[in-house]
């Protein structure tokens, strides 16, 4: 990866908007019109095999400064600073063996200018051009660890009635989030994962259409990962508000085929899910039941199922309704069925939010069969505290033979927000 090359284009555009901008007021003014925003992160991530492989473990200190001009006519800017810090608690004998790589690789640091962008928003228009967070069902942040998934990217976004947003992008270079710098890559060039390429490709576009009522929701998007895939994606839901619990039903549709070149063979697969359940009243949370299949396809050759995902996959970032923080129907690269109960909740006046499923994969004879338990509370501390969170995430996973056959995960994070 370069660490610095791709964004001194877009770091111009919002230096040059920050002085046009404001080159005709007094300083005062121009200095009333920044706004700094960002997190600090404290963060522990274990993995213990139940075998005779080798524990994991990484812990990092890091977070986000960010800059951005008040919308001045409507045009603005931002800078964003990520960073990730080894702080001596990581051992990194014997060729980084004993770390989690997931957290911030296996370096020391990773420092990135991953936000610098120039913008022109208007209350239902926005247009951004520049390194940032793109936020969509099959390409978005991953933001789990230390430093999100960041893309080198033109957005353009607005509303054209009450309800429905319109939104397109065209992705031209990427930065996963143990990376230092952006890239003409994906997800796939990272070593040791399947299917793995190691060429550059084109980015990908993503058009999607989004609405947004008091009992239905839906959303509607089309992706094309360049020389790589084509994807329809398809999601709804509808909700019966009622003073006790509100039940609800939620489905989702994708269809993916191959694209240009093809780079990781032919892709022809689908994705089916459903999701129902039940609200409870007082925003205290919900209870639900969740169901997704991909039918196996045996031609096509990327795998089974044959799903590309080349933003979310390995990250376990897909929409799927049974993905869950460390596995799922793409991760797994098997065709199968997977479902999913579970319930959060929301206590303490929204203090606390708890969350806990169990959800089984269904995917032998192709993959092994894996059930999975997940755990994730969050603490949000109020006063003159406000903005501190504290967060364990524990998942407890059995049937991946090539692991040991049952591994645990605890992510622990104390971040502070401002």
């Amino acid at each position: 990866m370069h660490k610095n090359r791709g964004y001194k284009w877009s770091l111009g555009y919002a230096m040059l908007v920050s002085g046009t901008a404001y080159a005709d007021q007094p300083v005062d003014q121009w200095l009333q019109g920044i706004h700094v925003s960002g997190n600090i992160r404290a963060y522990s991530f274990s993995r213990d095999y139940n075998s005779q492989m080798t524990d994991l473990h990484s812990s990092s200190l890091g977070g986000k400064l960010k800059v951005e001009t008040s919308n001045q006519d409507g045009i603005g800017g931002a800078l964003g600073m990520y960073f990730a810090q080894d702080i001596g608690l990581n051992n990194h004998e014997q060729n980084n063996k004993y770390i989690n790589p997931l957290l911030m690789g296996t370096n020391y640091g990773i420092y990135t200018l991953g936000e610098a962008y120039l913008q022109y928003r208007k209350a239902d228009f926005l247009t951004r051009v520049g390194n940032q967070r793109i936020d969509n069902p099959w390409i978005n942040s991953s933001d789990g660890f230390m430093i999100p998934n960041l893309y080198q990217a033109g957005l353009v976004s607005f509303q054209p009635v009450e309800g429905i947003q319109i939104e397109a992008e065209r992705i031209l270079r990427f930065k996963n989030r143990t990376a230092s710098g952006f890239d003409n890559s994906n997800l796939f060039v990272i070593p040791n994962y399947k299917p793995h390429y190691t060429g550059s490709d084109n980015g990908a576009s993503a058009f999607g259409m989004t609405y947004k009522g008091d009992s239905v929701n839906a959303k509607t998007w089309f992706y094309r990962f360049n020389d790589f895939a084509k994807m329809a994606y398809l999601q709804g839901g509808y909700t019966l508000t009622r003073t006790g619990v509100s039940p609800f039903v939620d489905f989702q549709f994708m269809r993916e085929t191959s694209d240009g070149a093809m780079l990781l063979g032919a892709v022809d697969s689908k994705a089916y899910g459903a999701r129902m359940g039940g609200a409870l009243p007082d925003k205290l949370g919900s209870a639900y039941f969740a169901y997704n299949m991909v039918p196996a396809n045996m031609v096509a050759g990327i795998s089974n199922g044959n799903m590309l995902s080349p933003y979310t996959q390995f990250y376990n970032t897909d929409p799927l309704y049974t993905t869950v923080m460390n596995y799922g129907l793409v991760s797994s690269r098997g065709a199968g069925n997977a479902w999913k109960m579970g319930a959060n909740m929301k206590l303490l006046d929204e203090k606390l939010d708890a969350e806990l499923t169990y959800s089984k994969y269904n995917t032998a004879p192709y993959v092994a069969n894996v059930d999975a338990y997940m755990l994730d509370i969050a603490y949000h501390l109020s006063g003159t505290l406000k903005g501190v969170t504290i967060r364990d995430r524990l998942g407890i996973e059995h049937g991946i033979q090539e692991w040991g056959g049952a591994y645990v995960d605890n992510r622990i994070m104390l971040q502070y927000e401002f």
